[in-house]
């Protein structure tokens, strides 16, 4: 949170008294040695540059694969198909939008299951994932549903505004995009992230992590209910520990992986609530919900102005009529596909730049709340690169297509570094 909805897309603790929890933190905290730079020892070293091999290489085959399916429904008439049967089934284009986009949808996904399948495999041989595949199939058939509904509802608005304004459609469609990503972001945390993943309010389970959390948040002059702090049962799935804030107004909420509760130490969950508290704070939800909005309006217009010159070229030998024409749908998606390539590498600064922001924060709200608070950073990320296995030496090219977070490796130097304390600052 892909390539039809790209843009409109990721707690706490194993079950212990208070006491076990607090013995638990000394033991690790007494064994960890300082981290000074990020490092992978050899062996891990050696996985992370094979992944990072494989994953570069599956990202770019699976990209150029995507689109030559794309042409192939064009260039062969496979849409053209689909649309002459929706036709004969009946003359009321909602209907025909029921028949169109379900059966493209289920049609591109199967085709698309190729590259997905490896991409799963690669996961299990790397210790990334212990989803087996008659999960992960269910997950897979879950989010085919999902874009069949979501995509035929989006599909029939944006064919109908075609329709109506041929030379203003992209204004008007993102005008009705608006409010549709706005719904979907609302409900996400109730409705879709739980066909899923298993969610729990962490009150329930470790109601001593939520007292330490609640002193985090209170520092920093933020009031965060108990009844917005969740647990996600991530183990079932993945190794590795992660946290985030998603949801908007009444559904916005702090999500911690079980991961992170089992790997990290009190002081380390400390730091990574604090920099998910951060995106509450500094209005990260707010200012990406806006970016990603005004990336869609200047996509829907180039989209409008390439489609215009495609149609006009290849719109015969594609059998499309007319934009409005459902037999259009895989060319509009191309083209959407091919702008977001393109533009990825600014959409990850823009998403690198507010991760910082809110590394930033962390460091500044648990600062005097746990002891060394840089170092607890440091060795938070370092956990973090080792169980993730990222690549210490990834290339420029690729931190700007991969990287949607600063790299390990700067992450730590940033928290090694910020001292305004030192400096008399607050």
């Amino acid at each position: 949170m892909r390539n039809l909805l790209l843009v409109i897309s990721f707690a706490l603790f194993f079950r212990a008294t208070p006491a076990t929890f607090a013995q638990q933190t000394n033991e690790r905290d007494s064994s960890s040695s300082a981290i000074t730079e990020y490092r992978l020892p050899a062996d891990k070293l050696e996985k992370a540059h094979g992944l990072y091999i494989i994953e570069t290489w599956l990202f770019l085959i699976s990209t150029v694969y995507s689109f030559a399916v794309l042409v192939g429904f064009l260039g062969r008439g496979w849409m053209a198909k689909i649309r002459s049967l929706a036709e004969r089934v009946s003359a009321r284009r909602f209907v025909q939008a029921w028949i169109v986009i379900p059966l493209f949808a289920l049609s591109f996904s199967v085709l698309l299951l190729p590259p997905r399948i490896y991409g799963h495999h690669v996961s299990r041989k790397f210790g990334l994932s212990v989803q087996g595949w008659g999960s992960w199939l269910r997950d897979w058939a879950v989010e085919l549903l999902l874009l069949c509904i979501v995509g035929t509802l989006v599909a029939w608005i944006l064919y109908s505004v075609i329709r109506r304004s041929p030379r203003r459609w992209w204004l008007y469609f993102w005008l009705a995009v608006v409010p549709i990503s706005a719904f979907l972001t609302f409900i996400a945390p109730v409705v879709i992230d739980p066909l899923f993943n298993k969610f729990q309010p962490l009150e329930n389970t470790h109601p001593e992590l939520v007292s330490a959390l609640e002193q985090v948040a209170h520092r920093g002059g933020l009031d965060i209910p108990r009844s917005r702090m969740y647990e996600m049962k991530a183990s079932e799935k993945l190794t590795g520990s992660n946290a985030y804030v998603t949801g908007f107004g009444a559904t916005k909420r702090v999500v911690v992986w079980d991961t992170a509760i089992q790997k990290m130490t009190a002081p380390e969950i400390l730091f990574v609530f604090g920099h998910e508290m951060g995106h509450y704070v500094l209005g990260h939800i707010v200012q990406g919900f806006i970016f990603a909005n005004l990336v869609f309006l200047v996509l829907f217009y180039l989209s409008y102005r390439i489609a215009l010159g495609m149609q006009q070229l290849w719109g015969t030998r594609w059998c499309i009529r007319e934009l409005a024409d459902w037999a259009s749908v895989p060319m509009l998606l191309l083209i959407i596909s091919i702008l977001f390539f393109v533009i990825t590498p600014g959409l990850n600064a823009f998403s690198r730049h507010i991760e910082q922001q809110a590394d930033q924060y962390g460091l500044e709200v648990v600062h005097g709340v746990v002891p060394d608070s840089p170092q607890v950073a440091a060795q938070s990320f370092q956990a973090l690169g080792e169980e993730w296995l990222e690549y210490p030496y990834p290339s420029q090219p690729a931190v700007w297509w991969f990287w949607d977070h600063p790299t390990i490796t700067d992450r730590i130097r940033f928290a090694l570094s910020y001292d305004p304390w030192a400096r008399g600052h607050s």
